[in-house]
């Protein structure tokens, strides 16, 4: 919840809103203080909303977000049947060039997709019991039905943006971020007024989701620790936080997010198939623990591994990942796959000895 709240995505909601839509017009020795004045702004308006969750911010989402949708398909549309440049000549470079899948795979993580969907899933099943599915099994099935219809239209999604923003540097030079990329995809397309639409529709629907995400870790955080501070109190330090962070930057953000993701993706990849493998082992949470522990601590290297570079030269880390890279796939970005499914099977092994014992 932290890093898909104050830590990380909540300041990216504004981050994001500021490149697509003010970054353009500001001059370059103008960025920090109005960087500064738009997320104070955006997080003010966030809090008041979150304070007072009501019909507004309902009728922002369900008007907002469709529209920003049906606006990002009609760019889309246009982009592929009159493509800036060849996706075939486009350069490549980096780690894109020996290993793309695992490069692709691991550059994913900065969705943090999974990350919301272990936080978010509930929410799912109460929308489902509220209007009248209560049998597990009903609700089981309609969470399948959800996922699929999520998975196609995030996969297409994603697939045209990547072809695009890869057939865009046929004019542009390669972006520092996503938003920059976003932003002069849509000035090409649809000139001045295309790209102050776009810049709208996202920084509205942003804020939508800046309010959800402040209301959903301050709730999280009272139920978590009832006896702390009120619900009020962690969404304005939530806020607070955000903005700090905000301010230095999406392009920063995005840098100092991998190594925190690169900890947390391979856990909550380790627990989304574990609970898909449950029926196997009862669900019994021996299996679960020793598996993440195996997880975690592969982790950690992959973590080390992608430091930014005034943390990662200590000369500690660099003899810890030296012994980390003994791991299979380490260079990958994927040093938890093995020592996970380990774990995974002395787990079995465990309740299979403990089971034999009346345990």
């Amino acid at each position: 919840y932290l890093t898909i709240g104050p830590a990380f995505a909540l300041p990216r909601t504004a981050t994001v809103s500021y490149q697509i839509g003010l970054a353009p017009y500001i001059g370059d020795d103008m960025q920090t203080v109005a960087l500064a004045a738009f997320t104070f702004v955006f997080f003010v308006l966030g809090l008041f909303f979150s304070m007072n969750p009501g019909k507004l911010m309902t009728y922002i989402g369900k008007i907002l977000n469709p529209l920003f949708l049906i606006f990002l398909a009609i760019l889309l549309v246009v982009a592929l049947i009159n493509p800036m440049g060849s996706v075939a000549t486009a350069p490549v470079s980096g780690d894109y060039l020996t290993m793309p899948f695992f490069k692709g795979f691991t550059e994913g993580y900065n969705t943090m997709d999974a990350l919301a969907a272990l936080a978010f899933g509930i929410i799912v099943v109460r929308a489902m019991q509220s209007v009248g599915v209560t049998e597990p099994k009903d609700i089981a099935a309609g969470m399948v039905k959800a996922g699929i219809v999520t998975v196609v239209l995030m996969v297409i999604i994603y697939a045209f943006l990547a072809y695009v923003g890869a057939s865009s540097l046929g004019v542009f030079a390669l972006s520092a971020n996503g938003g920059i990329a976003l932003a002069q995809i849509a000035h090409y397309y649809f000139g001045p007024i295309g790209a102050v639409l776009l810049a709208i529709t996202v920084t509205l629907a942003c804020l939508k989701t800046a309010v959800g995400l402040i209301c959903a870790c301050s709730e999280t955080f009272v139920d978590l620790f009832p006896n702390s501070i009120s619900y009020k109190k962690y969404a304005y330090a939530f806020a607070i936080i955000s903005f700090l962070i905000g301010n230095v930057g999406l392009t920063q953000i995005i840098s100092l997010a991998i190594p925190i993701l690169m900890l947390l993706y391979p856990l909550t990849i380790t627990i989304i198939l574990l609970t898909f493998l449950a029926p196997l082992f009862n669900g019994r949470q021996a299996v679960y623990f020793i598996t993440t522990v195996f997880a975690l601590i592969a982790a950690i290297g992959d973590m080390l591994n992608t430091l930014p570079e005034f943390l990662g030269q200590a000369a500690w880390v660099q003899q810890t990942v030296g012994v980390y890279k003994m791991l299979p796939f380490f260079d990958l970005g994927m040093g938890w796959v093995v020592p996970s499914a380990i774990g995974f099977v002395l787990g079995l092994i465990y309740i299979a000895v403990v089971k034999t014992k009346g345990g």
